[in-house]
């Protein structure tokens, strides 16, 4: 799309930052990360239009040409031209505080950064801390959670996930049921489920069957709502027969004509509902020699 003559309007009305990652942890894979941090990107491409004095997000483009310049002059008219280096010079403060956490993972600096004004600060401390006093995080997991950026929920989640803190339960599901200012919502809950696994209870059974009985193959989000049924079921066994009902519900029905593809994810969804019931029961019950909407009836019957 950038290269499209269609966007020359917009060509001298923006300035144009390109942020590409190559994951390698080196200074110039850190500095792009700070900025994805700091606007929440988990996922590529993104084309976003950012008010230079506050930062703010005022667009998001999409990808066409002719999205990009409306979006563009929907901003024009939010955004004041200004000559001032006050943002600039605050995000130079705030990477070099965050510079200081990646090279001295301190636990005490960390716990004072944890409360810091600039989101990119925040996460490196939380990244420390998640690291080195995991109890730390869960302990503010609640505050925490509330926090309007993906990456550093995110993390949270992958400390509760760990330290199954029960406490966070309630935060965690209301995440599931609506991922609020979020730029990636379906990870974001495939985050939270994934920390229910460990902290949820029988109350998290109903939040989580919706996307356990989806039947969407194709997306991760079914699969790990699937396991994490289950192991909430093994945590709690009062949820067992809540949970078996679920997965009853959540063997996938095949398309009536499969792409390849389509049959091999639907068929792995499928072979990992099956275990999971296995599991949730302590029955075995046989799975086909082939799986279509017929065998997946008879399938459902049997549990």
């Amino acid at each position: 799309m950038l290269p499209d003559v269609a966007l020359k309007p917009a060509y001298s009305r923006v300035v144009w930052l390109y942020v590409f990652r190559d994951f390698s942890k080196s200074a110039a894979d850190r500095a792009a990360e700070r900025i994805a941090l700091r606007f929440g990107l988990t996922s590529w491409p993104q084309h976003l239009l950012v008010d230079p004095d506050s930062l703010r997000v005022v667009g998001d483009t999409g990808r066409t040409s002719q999205r990009f310049l409306s979006a563009v002059d929907r901003a024009a008219s939010r955004v004041k031209p200004s000559r001032s280096l006050m943002s600039a010079e605050r995000v130079q403060r705030a990477d070099a505080r965050a510079m200081e956490l990646e090279k001295n993972r301190n636990v005490a600096l960390a716990g004072e950064y944890l409360a810091d004004a600039d989101i990119v600060v925040r996460f490196r401390a939380l990244e420390t801390l998640a690291e080195k006093q995991p109890k730390a995080v869960a302990a503010q997991a609640l505050q925490l959670l509330r926090v309007p950026n993906d990456p550093f929920r995110y993390e949270v989640c992958k400390v509760l996930a760990k330290t199954g803190d029960s406490a966070a339960a309630d935060a965690l599901q209301q995440i599931v049921k609506q991922p609020a200012n979020s730029r990636n919502p379906n990870v974001l809950r495939m985050r939270a489920v994934t920390a229910l696994a460990a902290c949820g209870d029988q109350d998290s059974v109903a939040v989580i069957a919706p996307f356990a009985s989806s039947g969407q193959f194709l997306n991760s989000l079914t699969a790990t709502s699937v396991s994490a049924l289950a192991a909430i079921a093994d945590r709690r066994p009062a949820a067992k027969n809540a949970v078996r009902d679920v997965l009853k519900r959540s063997y996938p029905q095949p398309p009536a004509k499969p792409t390849a593809v389509q049959q091999r994810y639907c068929l792995s969804l499928a072979k990992k509902v099956h275990a999971a019931l296995q599991q949730v029961t302590g029955r075995q019950v046989a799975f086909p020699a082939e799986y279509n909407r017929s065998t997946r009836g008879m399938l459902i019957q049997s549990w």
